[in-house]
């Protein structure tokens, strides 16, 4: 099976956990991670990842794992929508009980690959084979329920109309409200990262973007209000990083400027 443009990408960002989960010291211990990108007969090492890139998308998944886990100890009934999951393990990582509804969504290609590669998760998690894009499937699921929207490493590829779009009907379907856990980036780190060789080699599309920062989401809909930026400083797994790595996390934290760039954002609707 051939993956192309977005769908591709995700090709990158398990290369990374997996080059993770062989460093020193591993933030993620993605071991299926590592075991897929052995499996996967594909020349990994053209997208050109750096030790920061890796560090980087390893960081964001933690965070975003980190508040997954707070916010079903929070409330056990919420119902958790995982969209464009590719090939990510957050539900064998996060490994919530049996009983939590929990659903990962992304194109039928790429369901295709996860049910071929991925071991059976028994309860109540399932995959769903759709463009998240497409304006059926939000309206098929229970409405009276809190609910958990994931978009790691998705808006990047979609217009900010696009993504509105998304977000409204998410927020407007489920009036009991929830939480949306993403990655925001300026109109200047898209450009960047239209340019960065891990996005040209897969001719991904980069999506066009006027939000200058993480509060300016709050824009699309009257009910949604920024809560979080993640702090990767304070995450217990970098305590055993290198010394000159936990500095740089802690420069970027203290930077607003790099901070606009790129962070990973918790709100609440």
């Amino acid at each position: 099976m051939r993956l192309e443009g977005s769908q591709e990408t995700l090709l990158i960002t398990l290369y990374a956990k997996a080059m993770d989960n062989r460093a020193a010291h591993p933030l993620l211990h993605d071991r299926l991670a590592d075991d897929l990108v052995r499996r996967i007969d594909y020349d990994f090492e053209r997208f050109g990842l750096s030790p920061l890139d890796i560090r980087g998308l390893a960081l964001r998944s933690l965070a975003i794992d980190h508040w997954t886990r707070a916010a079903l100890q929070s409330r056990h009934d919420t119902l958790v929508l995982h969209l464009a999951c590719g090939l990510d393990s957050r539900i064998y990582r996060v490994d919530p009980a049996l009983d939590v509804d929990w659903l990962d969504i992304d194109f039928p290609e790429v369901i295709r690959l996860r049910r071929e590669l991925l071991p059976q998760r028994l309860g109540k998690y399932r995959t769903l084979a759709s463009n998240v894009m497409e304006p059926d499937w939000i309206g098929k699921l229970d409405p009276d329920r809190p609910v958990l929207v994931i978009a790691e490493g998705l808006f990047p590829y979609l217009d900010e109309d696009r993504a509105r779009e998304l977000v409204r009907r998410l927020i407007e379907h489920f009036p009991q409200g929830g939480q949306l856990l993403c990655d925001v980036y300026n109109r200047l780190a898209l450009r960047l990262l239209r340019h960065a060789r891990m996005i040209r080699v897969t001719d991904a599309r980069i999506g066009e973007w006027q939000a200058r920062d993480a509060a300016a989401l709050q824009d699309w809909h009257p009910r949604l209000q920024l809560t979080d930026q993640a702090r990767y400083s304070q995450l217990p797994e970098t305590a055993a990083l290198p010394r000159t790595q936990r500095w740089a996390l802690r420069l970027y934290e203290r930077s607003r400027w790099l901070r606009d760039l790129g962070s990973v954002a918790r709100y609440r609707f």
